[in-house]
């Protein structure tokens, strides 16, 4: 008789407080844990030489501005 592979450990659910974190951040806009940060992919995608005025969350930020 073949050895049965021991079942799988269930996953437990995010606590209350962190779903309600995730929720609020989510309004808001922000990047979540787990998820694609778009403005971060827009960003790391630009040439490093570039010698534009670019945004970043929503700020002008001028070359050599160091923010």
């Amino acid at each position: 008789m073949p050895a049965q592979a021991p079942a799988p450990h269930p996953v437990a659910a995010d606590p209350p407080i962190f779903k309600a974190v995730l929720s609020l951040w989510a309004s808001q806009g922000r990047t979540l844990p787990g998820h694609r940060d778009h403005e971060w992919a827009r960003l790391a995608a630009g040439p490093v030489w570039a010698d534009r005025t670019v945004r970043v969350s929503g700020i002008l930020v001028r070359p050599g501005d160091g923010r």
